[in-house]
């Protein structure tokens, strides 16, 4: 699939939302997966993955600014590979967190980093001055690989866009898809895995807000797809609701709908937003470590918090509660 007339500069992106694992509006802010003789537990039993014989934690540098020149004829590409490096995974300071978040969004950023594609054709309209019909219908015509089965959300990749003159909507919505596909050939993800990467990928991005959280939650994201359980993770329930929300209520964990991500096992039938690389690349290489829960104690800064064992979550969901006390939200 080729582009023609668009200079595009991929950047890392900001999405500014903090999704907490399982958090649970006015009932159980808890985060994870609920303990035998919950009422969740007994609905949805999960197996918890064997542990691992070290535990420790990567760093998934983003790659070097790539610039991609979409030419009428030619399409070249240059792009740095990912980096990953290992340290011991150690608990947060006890003087501070050291936050990494998302970069912040600038002009042109379309997409950014769990965006959904509901609100793609806004972005697009306005960065660059398209008529909003013009940029559905460029939306509703692109060409996706048949690996997304026609579902465009999760494909458009994140990027700051740069529109040649004479480039049209439908030039950029489709350079936008044209990256996500060689993002995933350039890790040489076998095609058959594409639609689960960027889905798992998509999940992670929801779940976190600093980029140096997302290899253990891709571990504990990992640990449990290996269980064969349900993934117990709100931002998978909330996909399908219109507004947005950190928690979830009893009646959404106890609903039908094929995005409950309690009462269905595995992902999700379709990305639940735009993933970054850094998602992609942290599903693709999650550090060793056996953790199964997570939560996220600090709803400003990111800090989170994982455990192996549910008493050990417990005690962290405690964390995240005095922080609600003192910081109330929705």
């Amino acid at each position: 699939m080729r582009s023609k007339a668009v200079v595009w500069t991929l950047v890392g992106l900001a999405a500014a939302v903090v999704l907490v694992l399982a958090l649970s509006s006015g009932n159980d802010e808890t985060g994870g997966v609920a303990a035998p003789g919950d009422p969740a537990a007994t609905e949805t039993p999960l197996t918890e993955a064997p542990p691992q014989e070290t535990t420790t934690s990567s760093t998934t540098r983003q790659p070097e600014t790539t610039t991609t020149t979409l030419a009428s004829s030619t399409t070249t590409t240059t792009s740095e590979p990912p980096t990953t490096t290992s340290t011991p995974a150690t608990a947060p300071p006890s003087n501070g967190y050291a936050a990494v978040p998302k970069p912040a969004t600038g002009p042109n950023t379309i997409a950014p980093g769990g965006a959904l594609t509901k609100h793609l054709a806004e972005d697009i309209a306005s960065s660059f001055g398209f008529d909003l019909t013009e940029v559905e219908a460029a939306i509703a015509g692109v060409e996706l690989p048949p690996e997304a089965g026609g579902i465009l959300e999760g494909w458009p990749a994140p990027g700051t866009y740069q529109r040649v003159d004479g480039a049209s909507a439908a030039e950029i919505v489709q350079a936008m898809v044209d990256r996500r596909v060689a993002q995933l050939e350039a890790r040489n993800v076998p095609r058959d895995e594409w639609h689960r990467v960027v889905t798992a990928a998509s999940v992670i991005e929801k779940e976190t807000y600093n980029q140096n959280e997302k290899p253990r939650v891709a571990r504990v994201l990992t640990n449990r797809l290996a269980g064969g359980g349900p993934l117990q993770m709100d931002s998978i329930i909330l996909y399908p609701v219109p507004e947005d929300r950190i928690f979830t209520t009893s009646a959404e964990r106890a609903s039908e709908q094929p995005y409950n991500s309690y009462r269905h096992h595995g992902l999700p039938p379709t990305p639940i937003c735009s993933p970054d690389e850094a998602s992609i690349d942290a599903f693709l290489a999650p550090p060793p470590g056996d953790w199964w829960f997570y939560v996220t104690i600090d709803l400003h800064s990111g800090e989170t918090r994982y455990a192996i064992t549910y008493e050990e979550h417990q005690a962290n969901v405690e964390l995240l509660r005095a922080w609600l006390r003192d910081n109330p939200t929705k």
